[in-house]
């Protein structure tokens, strides 16, 4: 069965469920760094640019977290892997309904604290932010892996 996913440029590109792809464009959490979000952007990496964004793009706007000294250490991970992309946020132009996704092999997360929102994610690093009031997809959230958080020792069920 396949897995409907929004494509960075707001196509949708269908995928099989067990090869669920958690890099939005080329960037991919944990792979990617900040030089190459910024040459992704036309922007001069030498120059230590603001590569957080948001950055407009095709069909809505695109914003990244990295991996910092201060995370590394609580999340004990390599000091090679600061600089490094952590999270990455799509935020659509339009929200998606969640009829438009299949979220086989997803669970659902629910922060009790938060009334705004609740998650689907993914063991492969995929994940959705659904709006309580309106039950739509607001957020495409593309983070480690299952596996890669369990190398780092982070204890989390849900998204960054």
């Amino acid at each position: 069965m396949g897995l409907l996913v929004l494509a960075p440029t707001g196509q949708r590109l269908r995928s099989r469920a067990d090869s669920i792809n958690n890099a939005w464009n080329t960037i991919a959490p944990l792979r990617s760094s900040s030089a190459d979000v910024a040459r992704m952007f036309g922007l001069d990496p030498s120059a230590n640019p603001d590569t957080s964004g948001p950055f407009r793009v095709d069909g809505g706007e695109v914003t990244f977290s990295f991996l910092t000294d201060s995370l590394a250490k609580i999340y004990r991970a390599p000091q090679a892997m600061v600089g490094k992309v952590f999270t990455i946020y799509f935020k659509p132009n339009v929200p998606m309904a969640q009829a438009e996704v299949k979220l086989v092999g997803f669970k659902k997360c629910v922060d009790q604290s938060d009334k705004r929102y609740y998650y689907f994610v993914s063991d492969a690093g995929l994940g959705y932010q659904v709006s309580r009031k309106t039950e739509e997809i607001e957020i495409v959230i593309y983070q480690p892996s299952a596996a890669e958080i369990k190398r780092l020792r982070v204890s989390t069920a849900c998204v960054f």
